[in-house]
């Protein structure tokens, strides 16, 4: 009889679980999975967080006086590469304002590329309180460049995120969507 009791305890805890949205708070959930070493990573100025499984380098990567910091972490990873990247632009009013016009920041984004990169995907993002692009690119001259990311325009700053692999296949990865997921403009 006890053994039933329980039994039936645990259905309707979980019953609750599932329909009413939230455990009890008597409950403890524990994670899906045990720490797969992703960690929340903040930018220094507080402007942008992503999750990464790796430890990201921060570099300028523009001239002293209009900063672009560039932040990439990533590797080889079962013989494959990967790269998880997030380039941090803050805009003067004069270009924010010139990228509100949706024509001109497409434009924007499609001029960003070299020749030898080929779009494949440019489709428009939702972003509350901004305005974004997905893109998948490849490197004509080099069939291990390939690229899958976002352009987003927020308050001020101008952020790309972008996963480079080797692997094609990779771009749509529960690596990359974990990554794309994670990462929150602040």
């Amino acid at each position: 009889m006890k053994s039933f009791i329980a039994h039936f305890g645990l259905i309707l805890l979980s019953t609750c679980l599932f329909t009413c949205g939230t455990a009890p708070r008597d409950v403890v959930v524990k994670p899906a999975e045990p720490n797969d070493g992703w960690r929340v990573f903040t930018a220094p100025d507080r402007s942008f967080s992503v999750e990464l499984p790796c430890n990201p380098d921060q570099q300028n990567v523009s001239e002293p006086a209009t900063p672009v910091y560039q932040y990439h972490c990533g590797g080889e990873v079962d013989g494959a590469l990967r790269f998880f990247v997030v380039s941090a632009l803050k805009l003067s009013e004069r270009e924010k304002s010139k990228l509100q016009d949706e024509a001109t920041f497409e434009r924007s984004v499609k001029d960003s590329f070299t020749a030898n990169k080929r779009i494949i995907k440019l489709i428009p993002l939702r972003i509350e309180n901004g305005s974004g692009r997905e893109f998948v690119v490849t490197n004509t001259g080099e069939d291990m460049d390939n690229m899958r990311g976002r352009v987003i325009l927020y308050g001020v700053h101008r952020y790309e995120v972008a996963f480079v692999a080797s692997n094609l296949k990779a771009l749509e990865s529960q690596e990359a969507e974990r990554f794309f997921a994670s990462f929150k403009p602040l």
